[in-house]
């Protein structure tokens, strides 16, 4: 029993032994991985700064210093000289360029600034180092965003789920990885942003430099000419007086203008009322024209009433004496109704367009008529005038047929023609005259027997 005991003994030291070890261990690979990592970050560190390079950081600083000197200095740079301010930023480029296009950098800038995400990074126990895993391709960060705050996508540590499959975890290193790599991108667009900065500083500058002369020159001519505007006011004076005299002389000339204008007004009323005069007896004449016009209508119409008179009585007196088997009155004249002429049951020919072109450019109107238009109508008093007249050979007291539409619609009697149009009485009692409107297309035929 004691040496089964023993035995126990021995082996629980053993076994807190080994644990101790391997707890041991497993501190020293944690430990080397830390140490590797920060080595790793603060190495990345100082070579994206190109911390190394103090002279080139000084020759920058040095070049900051002369641009902002000449900024502040503000000298007016006359045309045709090179902008200071346009040369020291130059300098200044030139110099920052020696750090930021140094191929080390570029490299390390390019490395850092990547997205670290799960399954990059293993560690290499036998050299000590963090390793990116083959095959694996690191991608740069959109904007400034976590990448990995959504934990159930990217947890800490690999994650085991209900169906089997393992998602990657994305460890705190790895994390601090991405960061760092956005802050030295940053810095880097920063840097070339302010490069640009400067650059448009330089164009504002040159742009200003160019309105700062040309305000000297545009100062420089304001004073030429106000010089000159005193000597052009001297001769001014004299130029006034000359003005004066000339003033004088056109005022004169203006009130002679002005009485000769009155006597020429003075006339030009006595024209007027000569105009309103005429006008009057002019008025005065038509009016009495028309008046007369209306009595001869109705010294016809009395005619044609006592005519048709007449003929009612002698109608009833061959009723009568057929009647009674008398002898038949004799026949009734044609001088019963002055109006009365032989009906044309010809009607108007029948004629194509260019037949009626021809007929309307006849020089006088011949027996088989002419096309024409109602320029006025007047069915009170009995008149109306067409745009024919002594230019086609129409007379005074010549008659006409109207046709409108292949029926008679009036008979007329020329009163009187002039050149371009003819005046005509309605003769009643035939047709249907009272339809006929101005503007209407008509054909008018002469009548063969013209003894109305």
């Amino acid at each position: 029993m004691r040496v089964l005991a023993v035995l126990f003994r021995l082996f629980a030291l053993i076994g807190l032994l080994g644990l101790a070890g391997l707890l041991w261990l497993k501190f020293d690979t944690q430990t080397k991985q830390q140490v590797a990592f920060m080595d790793e970050v603060i190495d990345d560190a100082y070579t994206v700064l190109q911390s190394e390079k103090e002279a080139q950081w000084k020759d920058i600083s040095e070049k900051k210093s002369a641009f902002n000197d000449v900024f502040d200095a503000n000298e007016q740079i006359p045309d045709g000289d090179e902008n200071l301010l346009s040369l020291a930023v130059e300098a200044l480029d030139t110099s920052e360029q020696s750090i930021y296009r140094n191929q080390d950098y570029r490299d390390r800038l390019d490395s850092s600034a990547k997205e670290y995400g799960p399954g990059s990074l293993y560690w290499d126990s036998q050299d000590n180092m963090w390793k990116i895993s083959d095959g694996y391709k690191l991608e740069s960060p959109a904007g400034f965003k976590d990448p990995f705050e959504d934990e159930t996508k990217f947890p800490f540590k690999d994650k085991k789920l209900e169906d089997g499959t393992v998602i990657k975890g994305v460890a705190r290193h790895q994390r601090l990885r991405t960061v760092v790599g956005m802050f030295y991108k940053d810095r880097h667009d920063k840097q070339s942003e302010i490069s640009k900065l400067r650059s448009m500083i330089v164009l504002r500058d040159e742009e200003l430099r160019q309105f700062q002369n040309m305000w000297a020159r545009e100062k420089e001519a304001k004073e030429k000419t106000q010089d000159e505007l005193a000597d052009t006011q001297i001769k001014l004076k004299g130029v006034e007086a000359d003005l004066a005299n000339e003033k004088q002389e056109r005022q004169n000339e203006k009130e002679a203008a002005e009485q000769q204008i009155m006597v020429l007004d003075t006339r030009v009323a006595e024209l007027e009322n000569e105009k309103v005069e005429t006008a009057k007896t002019h008025e005065a004449e038509v009016d009495a024209l028309l008046e007369e016009h209306k009595k001869e209508i109705e010294k016809k119409q009395e005619e044609i009433r006592m005519a048709d008179a007449d003929g009612y009585k002698r109608g009833i007196d061959e009723m009568l004496a057929k009647q009674q088997g008398g002898e038949v009155a004799e026949e009734i004249s044609e001088e019963v109704n002055p109006f009365m002429v032989q009906k044309n049951e010809g009607g108007p020919p029948e004629m194509n367009e260019l037949d009626l072109i021809a007929v309307s450019q006849q020089k006088q109107i011949s027996e088989i008529g002419s096309p024409s238009t109602i320029s006025r109508v007047d069915s009170k008093s009995g008149m109306m005038l067409l745009p024919l007249g002594k230019e086609r050979g129409v007379a005074q007291g010549t008659v006409f047929t109207v046709w409108k539409d292949k029926r008679e619609a009036a008979r007329i009697r020329v009163q009187s023609s002039r050149d371009g149009f003819l005046l005509a009485y309605i003769l009643p009692r035939f047709g249907e005259p009272q339809k006929l409107r101005p503007g209407d297309s008509i054909y008018i035929i002469p009548e063969q027997e013209q003894n109305l």
